[in-house]
């Protein structure tokens, strides 16, 4: 598994007042922004409790307001989502009209999140719509200089035989992972090798599923960055690309994933 092991509590269905809205992604002020105008965009947040840290004990949903100045541009529901022993986290799901700065509230909550947007063309990041990125990733025939070429605790997992080039090549959707289990260093990561393997053994075999790790030779203390990082454009991890047939991306998942929004982005693709 990934980092981010917390014990959970059994979540509750009302909002304490004492807690409060905490990014698990770019958003503008501590680092710069992943948010894009113009196309649908995935915020995660968790709840911070009054002990500055993220709280396990929270409700099933929570109601958010997204703003630009004194215009409403999202509300809605957005239900909690994790794996189980890790910090559960709310994926918000807007669209920003433009670039600027928003706000974030939560209904119950005090204060407000505030959020940078930037245009698409400032970014590297590949949005929806977007052709998918074809790039050599390691293989088990072909490691291209990467040691080790997978992370994960029990070993290569099995998304190692064909590169993100190979996979497009092919007819049927295609999905890319980039990950490093050992070193991922978000709280809310989880073990999205785990959860992305199980998926692809539930696909049938018109499916091209890839994981690829970010570093080149950590064990070695080398960090230098994989090329698939590099031609995604990611400062971060961990990162899922799902492109349809025809190669466009249909769903991307940056920061945290679970196995139900794993599931709702594979089924985006055809």
């Amino acid at each position: 598994m990934g980092c981010g092991d917390q014990t959970t509590s059994s979540p509750t269905t009302t909002t304490p007042d004492s807690l409060t809205l905490g990014a698990r992604f770019a958003d503008g002020f501590q680092a710069p922004t992943v948010i894009a105008a113009g196309s649908p965009q995935r915020a995660p947040y968790v709840l911070i409790g009054a002990d500055g840290w993220p709280a396990t004990d929270v409700p099933d949903r929570i109601e958010m307001t997204v703003t630009q100045g004194d215009t409403v541009v999202h509300t809605g529901t957005v239900d909690r989502h994790g794996e189980d022993h890790v910090i559960p986290y709310f994926p918000l799901v807007f669209t920003p009209p433009t670039a600027g700065d928003y706000a974030v509230r939560s209904a119950g909550m005090p204060g407000r999140h505030r959020l940078r947007v930037a245009e698409a063309s400032e970014l590297d990041l590949v949005q929806v719509g977007d052709q998918m990125v074809p790039v050599d990733t390691p293989t088990i025939a072909d490691p291209l200089d990467v040691t080790p070429i997978c992370t994960w605790p029990d070993g290569p997992c099995p998304l190692h035989g064909l590169t993100v080039r190979g996979a497009l090549a092919r007819r049927g959707p295609t999905a890319l992972l980039i990950a490093t289990p050992r070193f991922c260093q978000q709280d809310v990561c989880g073990p999205a090798v785990d959860v992305v393997v199980a998926e692809a053994a539930d696909r049938g075999g018109s499916w091209s599923v890839v994981h690829a790790e970010v570093f080149v030779a950590p064990d070695d203390n080398d960090f230098t960055l994989a090329p698939a990082v590099t031609a995604y454009g990611l400062t971060f991890e961990p990162s899922l690309v799902v492109a349809d047939r025809d190669g466009v991306v249909t769903a991307v998942l940056h920061f945290t994933l679970d196995a139900v929004e794993v599931r709702e982005a594979f089924d985006t693709a055809v």
